[in-house]
């Protein structure tokens, strides 16, 4: 079974539908992670993806795909906001993953407040074009909760060639303007968390829901078992048509989670106490579920818990919301229900 493949844009690459998103390989034993990516390329995938701040990820997916890396195409990503720091990533990057260049190299986690610092005199943006210049990276993209911020840079004619954006069925906004114009402007479109980081109750039925929409040019769910791969390659050769079932259980899951499930736009910043306000949200269902806990993950809980005490019941947060979240409500609930989590130890 041949798995289709769609033009990743302007890229010009013929990538498969899904790709391997490289976030849950850290949580399983090297030896297992290895085995899930050689699966991947088994039956057909040939977009992986992975990330600098992704720990093991990214050398665990270059011993998999060493000794068939002209086969495949692999895109990596940075948080760093300096030239300097971009290139000691992207050298980081290139040893862990045994290569000598990237198909796709991409800015992490851009927001609006950050964008104006990658942009500035010896910011990243600039490294990152050099990068493209000299060959090491093929292509370069973007990557963003803000699926507004991204419509903006895109329709400006920013020098991304791709974009990268969470969408599935309940965070619906980028199929409004993000994913059209992308289309319209030829830039390639990468989807993460089509499972709702593991919040849906049938990742098929979630997995059709983002297939099935022609402005996505390639889905990257995460999967950390052999067995999550052959579902989902066999989702991916089946009918996208939602059945009658399937159309019931993406309701229930919009009524269960559509007042409380943060889609992490942060439109509701800035929080006047300091809240990071979708960390808190999305922590414990989402990130916790396909990272586990890192230090950096329990050092950040440790931070913010003190903050979210100090809530100064504003409410501005709710004004902006976008998807009129209670969320003065879910931030204490959040937090206990992540400290305990924290305490525990313990992965929802």
């Amino acid at each position: 079974m041949a798995l289709k493949r769609r033009r990743l844009g302007k890229t010009g690459l013929m990538v498969t539908e899904m790709g391997f998103g490289g976030i849950p390989i850290q949580r399983v034993s090297e030896a297992d992670a290895i085995k899930v990516v050689e699966k991947c390329y088994e039956l057909g995938i040939n977009y992986y993806d992975t990330a600098r701040g992704y720990t093991t990820s990214e050398e665990r997916m270059g011993k998999a795909l060493e000794g068939v890396r002209d086969k495949v195409y692999i895109a990596t990503k940075s948080h760093a906001k300096t030239a300097k720091d971009l290139r000691d990533n992207l050298a980081t990057s290139l040893k862990n993953l045994r290569t000598d260049y990237l198909d796709l190299y991409q800015l992490h986690n851009v927001t609006e407040d950050s964008w104006k610092t990658l942009q500035a005199p010896g910011g990243a943006l600039d490294e990152l074009l050099k990068i493209k210049e000299e060959g090491i990276a093929r292509h370069i993209g973007v990557t963003s909760h803000s699926p507004t911020f991204l419509t903006r840079i895109v329709a400006e004619g920013s020098p991304f060639e791709t974009i990268m954006v969470g969408y599935n069925y309940i965070a619906l906004e980028p199929s409004r303007d993000l994913l059209p114009t992308c289309k319209k402007m030829d830039v390639g479109t990468v989807i993460m968390k089509p499972f709702g980081g593991g919040a849906f109750t049938n990742a098929a039925t979630a997995l059709k829901f983002v297939l099935a929409d022609k402005n996505a040019d390639c889905t990257i769910p995460g999967m950390q078992l052999v067995s999550e791969v052959e579902e989902n390659v066999a989702v991916c050769g089946g009918s996208l048509k939602l059945f009658e079932a399937e159309l019931a259980s993406i309701e229930a899951d919009r009524a269960a989670l559509g007042k409380e499930f943060c889609a992490a736009c942060d439109y509701c910043q800035p929080c006047p106490a300091g809240i990071p306000i979708s960390f808190v949200l999305r922590t414990e269902m989402s990130t916790l579920r396909r990272m586990g806990w890192t230090e950096g993950l329990m050092k950040q809980t440790k931070e913010v818990a003190p903050k979210v005490a100090a809530c100064l019941d504003c409410g501005a947060c709710e004004t902006r919301c976008p998807y009129q979240l209670p969320i003065r409500q879910l931030l204490p609930e959040k937090m206990d229900a992540l400290l305990k989590r924290l305490e525990e130890h313990s992965i929802p």
